[in-house]
């Protein structure tokens, strides 16, 4: 996949760690206590270090910590769980369930999980001047779906922070908070919280904001009227699609509460992306109230998963396994790297503060 994705300058550590936020409590799996996020980091290595590369395997076996144990690993059970279904299990080509024959899913699952990323396990070593991002995956997605984007931006200069937000809560599907905790912003905390963690490990005050899905929709939640962060990149919320403010309404509440009903300003630049096949504004975004907004979209369809590195892994099992739809993997893929390009090009155009103050309509061609 390092043939079609160019890596920058810097080679690119990996580490992980565990927060605990003792505003909010977590009870599961024989753990009482206060409310865990397994976070990683992928940061700019200095000098030239041995290429001993993490592999897939290394993102679903995280490090055992005594008390979180059974916590780890069912999360890493769920993990497994949700890859095979939103990544394997379905033919892209025409919705019916994918037949990897004579290959089960469990066994395509671990022959991806073979394969090397360009991250090297690494400790942060001191506090640098770099820039920071923050990553909030979609609903029921991984912290590390997309690990090409984190290396893409490591490699040349920034720290990327992604955190796991979403963790199972007695019976309630997975990411859900119990019901008596729903209402009390406790999602924006936890981001507020990782958005703290994250200012530690810099003196840079240049912290940008990246989600995909919910993730996103988490952004425009949580940054209305702040100026912690200097940037904000929306991969698809799903409500681009949409034309129809009660349904809308009806569906994300939150999120309508904060740019119709409050009209918050945010005061900083926002790229808002979503495949509408139209260089035109997104009907309910377009008149979001934000210091800058720039709205990206592709001529040629993009599936809302396309957006993620972990969408592209089975593609390059290809000379192992049979699979029919893997062109319209391979046609993504330059999109896919498109994007990469035009983020990183937004985000670093407008460090210092420079905001180009304009709204504009863009659209990525194959």
């Amino acid at each position: 996949m390092y043939d079609v994705v160019n890596l920058g300058a810097y080679q690119v550590g990996i580490t992980d760690t565990i927060i605990f936020d003792s505003n909010y409590t977590y009870e599961q799996y024989g753990y009482k206590g206060k409310k865990p996020y397994f976070v990683k980091i992928w940061h700019p290595l200095q000098g030239q270090q041995k290429k001993n590369y993490v592999t897939i395997r290394d993102f679903f076996h995280l490090k055992q910590n005594n008390l979180l144990n059974e916590v780890q690993d069912s999360l890493m059970n769920i993990y497994k769980r949700h890859f095979i279904r939103d990544y394997l299990s379905e033919n892209l080509e025409n919705g019916n369930e994918n037949n990897f024959n004579p290959y089960s899913m469990d066994q395509v699952f671990e022959l991806i999980e073979k394969e090397n990323t360009h991250s090297i396990s690494a400790p942060i070593i001191g506090k640098s001047n770099y820039p920071i991002i923050i990553y909030y995956n979609g609903s029921q997605g991984h912290p590390f779906e997309n690990f090409l984007l984190a290396e893409y931006f490591a490699s040349r200069g920034y720290i990327f922070v992604a955190a796991s937000f979403e963790l199972q809560f007695g019976n309630s599907s997975f990411g859900m908070l119990p019901y008596e905790r729903y209402h009390s912003k406790e999602y924006e905390e936890s981001l507020k919280t990782i958005v703290r963690f994250s200012k530690s490990l810099t003196s840079s005050s240049n912290i940008y904001f990246i989600g995909h899905s919910m993730g996103a929709q988490m952004g425009l939640r949580t940054f209305g009227n702040d100026t912690t962060i200097k940037g904000m990149v929306s991969l698809e919320t799903s409500i681009e699609f949409k034309n129809d403010l009660e349904k809308i309404k009806e569906m994300w509440p939150e999120v309508y509460q904060s740019v119709i009903t409050e009209k918050v300003y945010y005061p900083f630049p926002i790229l808002l992306c979503a495949a509408t096949g139209q260089a035109k504004p997104f009907f309910f975004f377009e008149n979001l109230r934000a210091a800058e907004v720039t709205y990206l979209s592709t001529v040629s369809e993009f599936e809302h998963n396309a957006y993620l590195s972990l969408f592209y892994l089975r593609y390059f099992i290809d000379d192992k396994v049979i699979q029919s739809d893997k062109y319209i993997i391979k046609n993504r893929l330059p999109l896919y790297v498109k994007h990469l390009d035009t983020i990183y090009n937004f985000i670093n155009n407008r460090r210092e503060n420079k905001i180009l103050n304009k709204r504009e309509s863009i659209i990525i061609t194959e």
